[in-house]
């Protein structure tokens, strides 16, 4: 093999760990809002409803939800508690900002 083919082995190395490392990294879910399911509640409406406190698509949002909340499906319990994409002082700061 030429030197050539080395490095692209070396490069497509480093990626690879570089992936793997950012795949398996997990969410500091202090830093995030946790909230309680209520009745109707839906990840879709959840998404929605907090949309002006997220930069993501409805099912980038779900996506990220059931990612972090270990879940296998999207189907909500009422009175349980899940952390959603909302940075909690992003939170803090938009109600703030609703207050007369």
């Amino acid at each position: 093999m030429g030197k050539s083919h080395y490095v692209v082995m070396v490069l497509f190395s480093v990626l690879f760990v570089w992936a793997f490392l950012h795949v398996t990294q997990s969410v500091d879910k202090e830093k995030y809002v946790e909230i309680t399911v209520s009745a109707g509640d839906t990840l879709w409406e959840l998404a929605d409803q907090y949309k002006h406190e997220h930069q993501l698509s409805h099912q980038q949002f779900i996506e990220w939800v059931m990612k972090v909340n270990g879940r296998s499906d999207d189907r909500l319990i009422v009175g349980e508690k899940i952390v959603i994409p909302v940075l909690k002082s992003n939170h803090e700061n938009q109600l703030v900002a609703n207050k007369p």
